[in-house]
């Protein structure tokens, strides 16, 4: 079987030659420089059972992407996708999205269970929610459901449609919209910024002689093997010490509040750092320490996400999950998760409107930390652990060290082991 990383390429170059509309390459990756709308799908599309969120202003091309995308990887015309998605809007029902009862059971003489006749969106393994947004609450919980569950319920009967490739497309706030729930927004893996076609971009587009479906005819096609081979070629990068290191001290940078029962903010009731929890706080106001900044824990689904990301971004560009591309997919994994505290996020540069700049300054200030201050303390923790330090001495050099990771994590679990 050929690489599928270099049909990949292929599929690249061939949106190129499209000239659609995705942004400038403004992602940057060591020596790497690439569209992040593109490499969020196309890592999401190599993935499995993960969501990804594009989100921007109206004529982006993120639901064009995404069927274009579709249509190579299913090898499907690009009609066939576009049947695929369903759209939001509020009087949409489930039974257009999912399935209804099959009437011509009711004439049968044999009695039996219901059965249900599933949509092609239900069944199918690239899944595209547009205009998500534009759905009310109660039936966002459809999708809620769908994506913890990884199975669809419909009238008493379960249909498992197997590993499937998510994606949904998110407009700006309209009088037709509504908010997005907190906790689907969590099981959403990552979320993309899709910009509206500048100067030059206008230039390129007004350049097209022939329209996006007529092209889209010579897009490379994956087969079916190609196309489920590609979780293993993303699995079979690993990742380095120092990004796994890394990853777990992000996640816990967010997460840690010292005041917080359990160490566990989102056990409060109506009581948030940016509600004075942590005014009292030994770590508050220290601008390297992040839990104060921001309102919401991340949970460990994001810590999952972000190791699945700097794989996949790993295997597209043929090099190592290290702490570069961790550095890069990171802020994407965990923006739309968290609310930073708007006394932090209100100053400049920032001015309550860069909340992903913000986001990416966090991230950075995390592992530029767990790279360098933390060495030693990470190196005599895991030198207790394996039994090479005692116990006692290792909690004693620990407490020396004005870090709220080595204060509440590494010295609590060293006493449990006592």
């Amino acid at each position: 079987m050929p690489d599928p990383r270099i049909k990949i390429v292929e599929l690249i170059a061939s949106l190129e030659e499209l000239r659609l509309h995705m942004g400038k390459k403004d992602l940057a990756i060591g020596k790497h420089q690439v569209n992040m709308q593109l490499f969020f799908s196309l890592a999401n599309a190599c993935l499995r059972n993960r969501a990804l969120l594009l989100y921007g202003g109206m004529g982006a091309n993120k639901t064009t992407l995404v069927n274009l995308l579709g249509s190579s990887f299913l090898s499907k015309g690009l009609d066939e996708v576009e049947n695929l998605m369903v759209t939001g809007h509020p009087e949409q029902t489930e039974e257009k999205m999912v399935g209804f009862l099959d009437p011509r059971q009711w004439t049968r003489v044999s009695s039996g269970p219901c059965e249900v006749l599933w949509t092609s969106w239900a069944r199918s393994k690239w899944k595209l929610i547009n205009e998500i947004n534009r759905f009310p609450s109660g039936k966002q919980n459809l999708f809620l459901e769908i994506l913890q569950k990884r199975k669809i319920s419909y009238a008493g009967q379960v249909l498992v449609p197997g590993d499937t490739c998510y994606y949904a497309t998110m407009n700006p706030e309209f009088s037709a919209t509504y908010p997005l729930d907190e906790a689907l927004l969590d099981r959403i893996s990552a979320c993309v910024p899709a910009a509206q076609p500048d100067f030059l971009a206008g230039l390129a587009l007004s350049e097209r002689d022939l329209e996006v479906r007529d092209l889209a005819e010579n897009l490379p096609h994956f087969t079916p093997a190609e196309f489920n081979i590609l979780p293993d070629c993303v699995a079979a990068k690993a990742l380095t010490s120092q990004a796994e290191l890394a990853i777990l001290c992000l996640v816990r940078d967010f997460t840690l509040c010292e005041r917080a029962p359990a160490f566990d903010k989102t056990q409060l009731s109506g009581t948030k750092p940016s509600m004075g929890l942590c005014s009292g706080c030994h770590f508050f106001g220290n601008p390297e320490a992040i839990c104060w900044q921001v309102d919401e824990g991340l949970s460990d689904r994001v810590r999952q996400d972000m190791r699945a990301f700097t794989r996949a971004f790993a295997f597209l560009l043929d090099r190592d999950a290290d702490l570069e591309v961790l550095k890069a997919v990171a802020p994407y994994v965990i923006w739309h998760r968290t609310n930073p505290i708007r006394s932090a996020l209100e100053r400049p540069p920032y001015f309550g409107a860069r909340k992903l700049a913000y986001v990416a300054e966090l991230v950075e200030k995390s592992i530029n930390r767990t790279m360098n201050e933390r060495a030693d303390m990470n190196l005599l923790f895991s030198r207790a652990i394996e039994g090479k330090v005692a116990i006692d001495q290792a909690v004693e050099e620990l407490s020396t060290y004005d870090d709220p990771i080595a204060r509440l994590d590494f010295i609590p679990s060293l006493e449990q082991m006592r």
